[in-house]
């Protein structure tokens, strides 16, 4: 079967026609793909079309996950997939690749004439951003049990909606969601994926082999002062935002120290949302609010950076005569729904090596990799075997329209998904 190539035309028409799926009137590139919204329906619509026109059989599962099954009679699957959603203003090619990589390989096999040993499967996951209702990897975590859609119904969109009204308007019921009763049918879940960082690129590799996900660590931090006018003489005021603002400048330092002369980055920190509690613009705020992110493949270094965060908190607060509070949102394990804190969400060795190996037949540069992202895979990865296959992002760009990956690179990426399938197919 070497001879057997994923059409890189047809996969690029394809990442170009998901993309029309989008809010109306955005930004030249933009796709606005949220959950539970007619653009998300009319994508599944042509999601479940083109898995017809393959053969598959299509359905929607209670959490609104798409499956495409090639049942040839096996006792297990071979999924290929990834989510379908994007975040507002986002770009054409997070997720949507790997849920048209997986529909290419399945087309590559029947053009071929291949019968496969294994059920195939194509999954194109639901709401994986969560950018709606802060619902990261909804499909998938609720699909492997790793999240409890009770804990969810009343939740709430920047428009004010409940998810439980929101979903059941969609024709789904959150009261009926319930995990998968079958995954141990999984042999294997592969997913191909941008990388959305720089490395790959600058590099010049063209193909990432994903040891798994390294530490995500989530928290809000709110300082609060005293509410006065902007006459308020400036030495005698409590004012938090001076005082995040010292705060944040550390948090800088402290990345560009951890990051200082190191071939790869080891630290990145992110400050994603910013909010005072008043609007005025003679008025020292009562309060501020914000978000850190901190990632790093090895989680004990994202923790320790917020460690120096909290220290410097509580150093700066002191000194003017603020408070703080901290509030913990997310992190790695609990969106892959085990593991511990200090420890990357790693996937499986045995498939990554078989990647290595593709990779080498078909003649790519290629290059071991952590996802400094979340994904499904990490949800499906501690309870089934689990691996990922990055392409490049030009200038490691992601969730924004700028977003791009060239036809050439999310070709290679697919024969790689392709060939690797085939290897885990033929295994004994």
């Amino acid at each position: 079967m070497a001879a057997v190539q994923v059409d890189e035309a047809t996969l690029g028409q394809d990442l170009r026609q998901l993309a029309r799926f989008t809010l109306p009137g955005e930004v030249k590139g933009a796709v606005s793909r949220l959950p539970w919204t007619p653009e998300d329906q009319a994508a599944v619509a042509w999601l479940h079309r083109q898995m017809e026109e393959l053969g598959l059989v299509p359905s929607l599962d209670p959490l609104g996950n798409l499956w495409g099954v090639w049942d040839v009679g096996a006792g297990d699957s071979l999924v290929l997939g990834s989510h379908r959603d994007s975040v507002p203003q986002g770009g054409a090619f997070d997720g949507a690749l790997g849920v048209v990589a997986a529909l290419a390989v399945v087309r590559s096999l029947k053009r071929a004439g291949h019968r496969p040993r294994h059920n195939l499967e194509v999954v194109a996951w639901n709401d994986e951003e969560g950018a709606r209702f802060g619902t990261t990897l909804f499909g998938s975590r609720m699909y492997v049990g790793a999240l409890d859609g009770g804990q969810l119904a009343n939740l709430r969109d920047p428009a004010g909606r409940r998810l439980e009204d929101v979903v059941r308007t969609a024709g789904y019921d959150l009261g009926r969601m319930r995990p998968s009763s079958s995954l141990s049918r999984i042999a294997a879940y592969l997913e191909l994926h941008v990388e959305q960082g720089p490395v790959l690129e600058r590099e010049h590799q063209e193909i990432g082999i994903v040891t798994g996900v390294g530490g995500i660590i989530q928290e809000r931090i709110t300082l609060r002062g005293t509410r006065v006018h902007a006459a308020y003489s400036g030495g005698d005021r409590q004012d938090p935002v001076l005082a995040a603002a010292r705060v944040l400048h550390r948090l800088a330092a402290v990345e560009t120290e951890q990051n200082r002369l190191r071939p790869r980055a080891v630290l990145g920190v992110t400050v994603g949302r910013v909010e005072l509690s008043s609007a005025l613009v003679n008025v020292v705020p009562e309060s501020v609010s914000f978000t850190v992110d901190s990632r790093a493949p090895d989680p004990r270094d994202a923790l320790a950076a917020l460690e120096s965060l909290h220290e410097e908190v509580a150093a700066v607060s002191e000194a003017d005569g603020v408070s703080f509070s901290t509030t913990a949102l997310n992190d790695h394990t609990t969106l892959a729904g085990g593991g511990v804190r200090t420890e990357p969400i790693r996937f499986n060795a045995d498939i990554a090596s078989v990647i290595r190996g593709v990779s080498q037949d078909l003649g790519y540069r290629a290059i071991d990799i952590p996802s400094w992202a979340g994904h499904d895979a990490m949800a499906l990865g501690p309870r089934v075997p689990t691996a990922m296959i990055f392409v490049p992002s030009v200038r490691g760009l992601s969730h924004t329209p700028l977003e791009f990956t060239a036809d050439a690179d999310a070709g290679r990426g697919a024969n790689v998904l392709l060939h690797t399938l085939l290897a885990l197919d033929a295994a004994p």
